[in-house]
């Protein structure tokens, strides 16, 4: 438990849900974001394309609401960026801090635990439901 709380749901602090205190965004894109800039410097067009390749919107992730995440996250220490001109036009590259390694490894207890109750749920979900020896298709048999 969470030394700061006396919450006994509180197992992650500020991650009580899927989203920080005060976050409005997405259940996925926070933890998602630190990941995909786990491996180093990148730039928020990769990240999109790859938020996107895992589908984690029906239609694709709000750009608009990635771009402000990061702004967050930046505001937070948990990211830098810098604007680089290699080849092409200008792109603002980021890079997780120390900090934004920290969140992840909350993020990852987080998702960790999720993944215990959503197995939880599911292995409760294909058992036979108490007294009942068949289910019957809806409408009866």
């Amino acid at each position: 438990m969470n030394a700061e709380t006396t919450d006994p749901h509180d197992h992650h602090g500020s991650h009580r849900g899927w989203v920080r205190a005060g976050g409005q965004r997405g259940r996925w894109l926070e933890p998602f974001l630190l990941l995909s800039m786990s491996d180093g410097e990148t730039y928020g067009g990769a990240l999109i394309a790859e938020l996107n390749g895992l589908c984690l919107a029906p239609n694709g992730v709000d750009v608009g609401m990635v771009y402000r995440t990061l702004r967050e996250f930046e505001a937070d220490g948990l990211v830098v960026s810098q604007w680089v001109a290699d080849e092409g036009a200008p792109r603002r590259t980021y890079c997780l801090t120390d900090a934004g390694m920290r969140e992840l490894a909350e993020w990852t207890e987080v998702m960790r635990e999720r993944a215990r109750l959503t197995e939880a749920f599911l292995e409760r979900a294909g058992e036979p439901v108490a007294g009942v020896t068949e289910q019957q298709p809806p409408g009866g048999a």
